[in-house]
């Protein structure tokens, strides 16, 4: 990337941008912000670039583009003293509310090759109702596996469904007594506050010798009975950014005696958001079915709030799954997504329509 500023096109609201708003983070960033796209200029048309952002620095995993420093909810972000995010090109041909989707649908293929390093899964569990999780779970699917996704709300479940996101996956309601090995892997796609919960449930419902990707939840220092003093923030950080090539994995025994090996990781490989930006342009219409809200960079404040203090959006629908902001457009009411234009039709102009 060179020195000179970029323009944001569009950034997507993240479940980690929420936890930050309402204080359950200790991240420092005064300006959210870390799924998006930028044009970078150059001389002429043809000298555009679009470029996804890469948040996690492999070199340190405490340096996160709107987590440690400001992020890009704002139409221009400058690079710089060593705050300098890694990006990835991007085709021009890429529906530009789809853009957002790029990294989290490449931290879903992390995940996924993470637990399939292990074992070639036939059924999956996915704790979680965000976007993660239906990512998780859409990828799952591709690769031909039966679904279960599993969350607390019964409306939100009901949501889902309606949105025609995922093929023929089974939903349900966590359970006190899940059933035991009905699983081959499990991905954990929870904010910190419900973590916990998921695992005490997917530890029973995995067979033994399965795989548990910890895809969010737990930071350095959390542990859970039943997987000991097992440190889960260590084995999420066992894997950054793509490095090792061989996938890292701790094995554990539950209190049952089951023996399972528990993944984790942070940030992602360029492999992984290239792959993802293909995967956008070939299925943009059921991608796009995550996209539920587009708002201005004016009307982000209120949403932000509304969705972090659990209320829902402040418009119709009130459930969410992805919301985008419009760097482009001044202060306009939400909108539907747009996945007839692409990057390139964008006018590259540093104003706003």
């Amino acid at each position: 990337m060179s020195g000179g500023d970029l323009r944001i096109l569009r950034a997507g609201i993240c479940g980690t941008d929420l936890q930050i708003h309402r204080r359950v983070r200790a991240d420092r960033a005064r300006i959210l912000g870390h799924e998006g796209v930028a044009e970078q200029a150059g001389p002429g048309d043809h000298g555009r670039r679009f470029l996804v952002f890469n948040p996690v620095d492999p070199d340190d995993q405490d340096s996160i583009l709107g987590h440690s420093y400001d992020g890009i909810f704002q139409r221009r972000f400058e690079p710089g003293a060593g705050r300098t995010p890694r990006t990835v090109p991007v085709d021009p041909r890429l529906p530009a509310d789809l853009a957002p989707l790029v990294e989290p649908l490449g931290t879903a293929l992390y995940g996924w090759e993470l637990v399939a390093a292990a074992t070639r899964p036939h059924r999956v569990a996915i704790w979680g109702g965000g976007t993660s999780a239906l990512l998780v779970a859409m990828v799952a699917e591709l690769h031909g596996c039966a679904v279960e996704l599993i969350h607390r709300r019964t409306e939100r479940l009901g949501f889902i469904e309606e949105l025609g996101v995922l093929g023929s996956a089974r939903y349900r309601l966590p359970d006190a007594a899940p059933p035991a090995d009905r699983c081959d892997a499990a991905f954990l796609c929870l904010p910190r506050e419900g973590a916990a919960a998921g695992l005490a449930e997917a530890v029973v419902q995995v067979r033994p010798g399965g795989r548990i990707d910890l895809f969010g939840g737990f930071g350095p220092g959390d542990s859970h009975p039943a997987t000991g003093d097992l440190d889960l923030g260590l084995v999420r950080r066992g894997n950054v950014c793509g490095d090792p090539v061989e996938p890292a994995a701790t094995q554990v025994r539950t209190p049952s005696g089951k023996t399972l090996s528990v993944t984790g990781h942070r940030g992602t490989a360029e492999r992984h958001l290239t792959r993802a930006a293909e995967l956008l342009l070939r299925h943009p219409d059921r991608f796009g079915r995550l996209i539920t809200h587009v708002v201005s960079l004016e009307h982000a404040p209120t949403y932000l709030s509304a969705m972090a203090s659990g209320v829902g959006t402040p418009d119709s629908p009130r459930e969410y799954i992805k919301v985008v902001i419009d760097m482009t457009v001044g202060a306009v009411s939400a909108r539907k997504p747009d996945l007839g234009t692409a990057l390139g039709d964008l006018p590259a102009t540093g104003g706003v329509r």
